[in-house]
């Protein structure tokens, strides 16, 4: 039977309400933190909104000097193209004339050509007879 000599608390216990407390200690934990880190989350973007930085007057006025520049820069692109395409008709005319007075010295060159062949085939030919003049009665 039971030994007298052994006291009823001294024999082995079993580990399981140890384990379950344990247990459940880590489950409050757990629980303890994540309602931790959604109350944190939630209010960080609240803080974020109220402690937002007003803007900077100097940045402000950098955005404004860029868009100006930036509106500049496209006004002269477009006064590029627009000279560029000036650039070109000049072009254009210009290799008009310079085809026109070839045309027109080529045409001058045949004539002074035939000038002065004529003047050879004139010196050539013997004089002409001088004519009498007229002389009017009175």
């Amino acid at each position: 039977m039971t030994d007298p000599s052994t006291p009823a608390n001294d024999r082995p216990r079993s580990p399981a309400p140890l384990l379950v407390a344990i247990l459940a200690l880590i489950v409050a934990a757990g629980a303890l933190w994540m309602s931790y880190i959604n109350s944190t989350n939630a209010t960080l973007p609240q803080e974020q909104a109220a402690t937002a930085p007003t803007p900077d007057p100097a940045i402000e006025q950098m955005k404004q000097t860029l868009s100006s520049l930036q509106q500049t820069v496209q006004g002269l692109q477009s006064d590029q193209q627009k000279l560029a395409g000036q650039i070109t008709d000049v072009q254009q005319k210009t290799s008009t004339q310079q085809g026109e007075q070839k045309l027109i010295s080529d045409q001058l060159n045949a004539l002074s050509g035939r000038v002065n062949s004529l003047e050879s085939a004139r010196a050539e030919s013997p004089p002409a007879p001088p004519t009498p003049s007229r002389r009017s009665k009175r």
